[in-house]
């Protein structure tokens, strides 16, 4: 599952002394902190509950039951997130999907060639399992109030941490979710609710950045590739 986990983009993530909390770099400070989040990897393969901490550069889960069992992920190799219903559950989440640099027609996961998970080799799990990891993340808040903030700190990351890509082609590439139904996931979450739809028409502009207000008309004529951060 190692493998498999750093092959999509994910690094193995280090504890402190005390057990409780991530070695960081020097110089590295955690800016946020989400406790009870279930991490699910590839759609498929939770985790189980765990600890996010949120640094200027990336972003770090460490699992609440197993000390040795921990992921962390830079913020250029988030290339999308959004807020989504997960599909076993219903339940409104935090949806990653990662780039992991490699060359191909797509993310890892979707159009280039998978990790392959040496663990199901060895078991001699089904071919689905083979081929490997989807490029993705969900996170699941117990508390479905902590949505927002959750949201929020990953778009903060995201603009301390700007792609520079220079290829107009591929400009808003990233971002093909709906953007009202992602801040409406989020308000809903925080209101205890499960439909993502419900509240779009409540108030779509509450997770708005301020800064899009003051760029008038000109801003709205031109695409958005900002997925309401």
């Amino acid at each position: 599952m190692q493998a498999s986990a750093e092959a999509i983009g994910l690094e193995p993530a280090e504890r402190a002394p005390d057990g409780a909390s991530p070695a960081l770099d020097e110089g590295e400070t955690v800016l946020a902190k989400f406790e009870r989040l279930a991490l699910v990897i590839g759609g498929t393969h939770e985790q189980g509950e765990g600890t996010l901490f949120i640094t200027e550069t990336r972003v770090i889960w460490l699992s609440a039951v197993d000390a040795s069992l921990g992921y962390a992920a830079g913020f250029p190799t988030i290339a999308m997130h959004a807020v989504v219903s997960d599909e076993a559950s219903g339940k409104p989440c935090l949806y990653l999907q990662l780039d992991n640099g490699e060359e191909g027609e797509g993310f890892a996961g979707f159009g280039a060639a998978p990790a392959a998970d040496e663990e199901a080799e060895e078991e001699g799990e089904d071919s689905s399992e083979e081929e490997g990891l989807l490029a993705e993340l969900r996170l699941m808040p117990a508390d479905g109030s902590q949505l927002e903030p959750l949201f929020q700190a990953f778009c903060e990351g995201a603009e301390r941490n700007p792609d520079f890509t220079t290829d107009e082609d591929e400009e808003g590439a990233g971002f093909v979710y709906n953007e009202d139904e992602a801040l409406a996931g989020a308000a809903a979450a925080a209101l205890g609710m499960g439909d993502v739809e419900e509240l779009v028409g409540a108030d779509a502009d509450r997770f708005a950045d301020p800064d899009e207000e003051e760029e008038g008309e000109e801003a709205a004529d031109k695409p958005q590739p900002s997925g309401g951060c």
